[in-house]
């Protein structure tokens, strides 16, 4: 939460010294891989997706040495995360495994600096970006199953496929950092999301047992994500 906190600052520090200029609109639309990092399962990546639309913001009139190279993003991603994950229960012969598999409404803020390459050809740009992203669930599904190889008909086996967002929580908030390259009206950027929220709890048991607190939780999972994008811009001319 403090690197949000440094990022909006600075974002802001620089917006109060500048005039903001429409530059663009344009979609974008990626893929990659999603996973949970997580200490107590064995979690394994799923493919990600981004599909989405942004504007891209200027500034004019500013003192400092990167106001031409400075962008401010923003926009709404629709965005496909999730993980696969098992875990060996009691002894090898039972196994708990099964997939979160969910779509949020994204929408970024990010700040980009947007500088053109020095080489002989014009208009050939490098991209950096970074700031955070909030996420609320809209659907999905979580597979959760038991099976013990030795004794498959045991009572303790179970199957159970739930709504998304009935387990996990519905509300996330990323950090975005992106590398990409620009020409003309195109663009490709690889991007890491890194989301700060868990993906959702179970009761501590040490604590229960121990009586300390019947009511903690132990947080399970974060999203992450590595993506390829790639984006056209509509130009404000």
């Amino acid at each position: 939460m403090k690197r949000f906190l440094i990022v909006l600052t600075l974002v802001t520090a620089f917006a109060t010294t500048a005039q903001a200029q429409f530059l663009n609109y344009g979609v974008r639309v990626g893929a990659g891989f999603s996973t949970h990092v997580d200490d107590l399962a064995d979690n394994s990546p799923i493919l990600a997706a981004n599909v989405g639309g942004f504007v891209t913001f200027g500034f004019t009139q500013s003192a400092s040495l990167l106001a031409e190279n400075f962008r401010l993003q923003t926009g709404v991603n629709f965005i496909h995360r999730g993980s696969k994950f098992q875990e060996v229960l009691e002894t090898a012969m039972s196994i708990r495994e099964g997939s979160y598999d969910a779509w949020y409404v994204q929408i970024p803020i990010l700040a980009t600096i947007h500088y053109e390459l020095p080489i002989r050809e014009p208009g050939h740009f490098a991209l950096l970006s970074v700031g955070p992203a909030f996420n609320i669930g809209a659907f999905g599904t979580v597979k959760d199953r038991k099976f013990s190889h030795g004794m498959p008909m045991g009572d303790w086996n179970y199957r159970i496929e739930s709504s998304a967002f009935d387990v996990m929580n519905r509300f996330d908030v990323d950090l975005l950092f992106g590398v990409g390259y620009e020409y003309e009206d195109l663009s490709v950027m690889l991007q890491l999301d890194y989301g700060f929220m868990a993906v959702t709890e179970t009761p501590d048991a040490l604590e229960a047992v121990n009586g300390t607190n019947t009511n903690a939780k132990v947080p399970l999972g974060n999203n992450v994500a590595l993506l390829l994008t790639v984006g056209y811009q509509f130009p404000f001319r």
